[in-house]
């Protein structure tokens, strides 16, 4: 059976959940299962977009899990309104995840280099983080 377009919109629609945009909640555990969604739709579902070079912290903020919080300097707004120009960002795991233990990811922290992205992002709950819309939903500006 092929999902097509309409699949991937009943997909985000869905997804949309406890704060979690971009993703389906399994039922076990917290365990997040992402809809892949292509640059377009991540800009679509990112209440912000920004090129920022990134750096990061000793900090971390408790969100499902524990991430590493990176500090971002923002020099181009894309979308949205950015609230300083420092904001704190976290890379979403794209694993399960238990309070109070360190996140994991399939292929490492898309954000662990310092330097240069396109971020597409929301507004986290905890700790007032935004965080990738999705895994991954970061682009490389000087790599």
């Amino acid at each position: 059976m092929t999902w097509g377009k309409t699949g991937v919109s009943i997909g985000v629609v869905l997804a949309l959940c406890g704060g979690l945009g971009g993703c389906a909640t399994i039922a076990a555990g917290q365990c997040v299962d992402w809809v892949p969604l292509s640059p377009a739709e991540q800009e679509r579902e990112a209440s912000l977009v920004v090129d920022a070079d990134l750096q990061p912290t000793d900090r971390t903020v408790e969100a499902l899990g524990r991430y590493r919080v990176r500090e971002a300097v923002i020099t181009s707004v894309r979308k949205g309104h950015a609230p300083d120009d420092r904001i704190d960002v976290i890379a979403t795991s794209d694993q399960c995840t238990s309070s109070g233990e360190p996140v994991e990811y399939v292929d490492g922290d898309p954000l662990a280099e310092p330097g240069s992205y396109r971020l597409y992002l929301t507004q986290q709950q905890a700790g007032g983080a935004w965080r990738l819309v999705v895994p991954g939903a970061a682009e490389r500006l000087d790599g």
